[in-house]
């Protein structure tokens, strides 16, 4: 089965809208964008669309690489959470700009998107009151699906701090036996067909092929590249013919994802209320 991203995206999106017409005040949400590629275009657009669709004001701040220092780049990130509710720092990063910096200072009040060490060390360690965006939106569709991950053989392709590392820490969590590779690991096709559920955010198009999988294989794709101007996905499109559950690049996981990013700032937004009184 084909999920559609955008459909489930929209129940969570009627949920925000709920909770956006309770708050006493407009959220404001940052996206800082200090380098433009396909996937962060298409992203950006994602958040300024779903944030006019409930009430959430976006605001787009594009900070020139070439004037900007590591150090001025720190500032201004920590500059602009006195200004937002929320704040997201669209990566990957240009070449000289230190991300495990970025992620050390990082509040945890403005964290949507668990990137930084605060809020990622709460998540590892079961603390956190919500999931990364891209892990909330796969525990959604596993939801929806009625699927479980305990006692399952889970594949996690990929190690990265967005989607790899997180969906591992994520299924174990909930009870798979988890087994993590990259692109680069021998025999990742029997590593494919002995897994039921399949998480993916290696960045390379196209490495899950259908005979890596079986009728009963849950594929959730996250992984995002562009190719000749495309954004694709980790998975081969034909994967969707086979697999049992599928969700195509784009319109799968994205937009569920954009979604669950805006439920976290709802729920930060709570917790900063909490802490006030």
């Amino acid at each position: 089965m084909i999920v559609n991203g955008k459909t489930i995206a929209e129940r969570v999106k009627e949920r925000v809208a709920s909770e956006v017409r309770d708050r006493e005040h407009r959220l404001r949400l940052g996206v800082v964008v200090v380098q433009q590629t396909p996937e962060i275009e298409l992203f950006v657009r994602l958040k300024k669309k779903f944030g006019d669709g409930v009430g959430i004001d976006v605001d787009v701040r594009e900070l020139d690489p070439l004037s900007q220092t590591n150090e001025s780049f720190l500032q201004s990130i920590l500059d602009a959470t006195r200004e937002y509710d929320g704040l997201v720092v669209q990566l990957p990063l240009p070449h000289g700009y230190d991300r495990e910096q970025l992620f050390r200072i990082f509040p945890l009040s403005h964290d949507v998107d668990v990137i930084g060490d605060i809020a990622y060390t709460q998540f590892r360690e079961g603390n956190l009151p919500f999931l990364p965006p891209v892990i909330g939106a796969f525990d959604e569709i596993l939801q929806v699906n009625g699927v479980g991950l305990a006692g399952r053989n889970v594949l996690v392709v990929g190690e990265g701090r967005l989607v790899g590392a997180p969906a591992a820490q994520y299924a174990a969590q909930r009870g798979g036996q988890v087994v993590v590779a990259n692109k680069e690991t021998p025999n990742l096709a029997a590593h494919a067909l002995n897994a039921s559920v399949i998480m993916l955010g290696a960045g390379a198009p196209g490495i899950l092929t259908p005979d890596m999988v079986t009728e009963e294989t849950v594929v959730l794709d996250a992984g995002t590249s562009e190719e000749a101007g495309v954004v694709k996905g980790d998975a081969d499109p034909a994967v969707g013919e086979k697999a049992a559950l599928f969700t195509p690049t784009p319109g799968g996981v994205g937009p569920i994802t954009v979604a669950k990013l805006f439920e976290n700032l709802i729920t930060l937004d709570k917790l900063k209320e909490r802490n006030v009184r």
